[in-house]
This record gives structure tokens, C-alpha cells and sequence, in this order.
């Protein structure tokens, strides 16, 4: 049986990592361009995440930059989080920007 080959340290330092984390979130407000979600956890500004959705059946996503994140006031940890479309690849059927674009998720929330 062979010897694990370790790293030194330096050589480690610098490597991309992924953190992930889920958190629950109601829509209030959504266009071709982003989207104002209530949380329950802070997220930073600058964060990058994936949103997704799924109403009626059907699953969007999209890739979201955080550009603001607001505590409500008298509402214990309740966050109103903004959130911009990130322009990763073409708006597709599925995409949350698409979506948005041909109106399919207004369509969907009044079936």
C-alpha cells in the first residue's frame, strides 16, 4: 500500500474552492434583470449564487450576483436580499432570465 502523496502548504494556497449553502427564500418582486427575495439568513454583497425556482412543476434557474442585502426592521432575521441576473449564457427555456423575458413565471404562479 502506497504513502498518501501530501502538499506542502504553499503549493495549496490559491486553489479555487465552492462553499455552498441552501437557504429558503419567497420571491416578492422579478424581471429580465434580477430579483428581490426575503430570506432568513444575511448574504453578503458581492456573493455570486445560483437561484432556483420551482413554480408549478417547473424548475428555473439562474446564476445572481448580490447587490443588496436589508434586515427588516421589527421582523426578527428576516432579509430582503436584491439580487442582479449574472449574464453567463444565453437566456434559455429554463432560465430564470428567459423565463422572465417571455413571462412563463407569471403565467405559471396565476394556473
Amino acid at each position: 500500500m502506497s504513502e498518501p502523496v501530501q502538499q506542502p502548504v504553499s503549493q495549496i494556497t490559491g486553489q479555487l474552492g465552492v462553499l455552498t449553502r441552501e437557504f429558503r427564500v419567497r420571491i416578492l418582486n422579478c424581471s429580465s434583470s434580477g430579483c428581490l427575495v426575503e430570506t432568513n439568513a444575511r448574504l453578503d454583497v458581492g456573493t455570486i449564487g445560483s437561484l432556483r425556482l420551482d413554480i408549478a412543476g417547473a424548475e428555473f434557474v439562474g446564476e445572481v450576483l448580490v447587490v443588496r442585502c436589508q434586515n427588516i426592521e421589527g421582523a426578527g432575521s428576516v432579509y430582503h436580499v436584491g439580487a442582479k441576473f449574472l449574464w453567463i449564457g444565453p437566456p434559455g427555456h429554463r432560465t430564470l432570465r428567459g423565463a422572465m423575458r417571455e413571462g412563463a413565471i407569471v403565467r405559471a404562479e396565476m394556473a
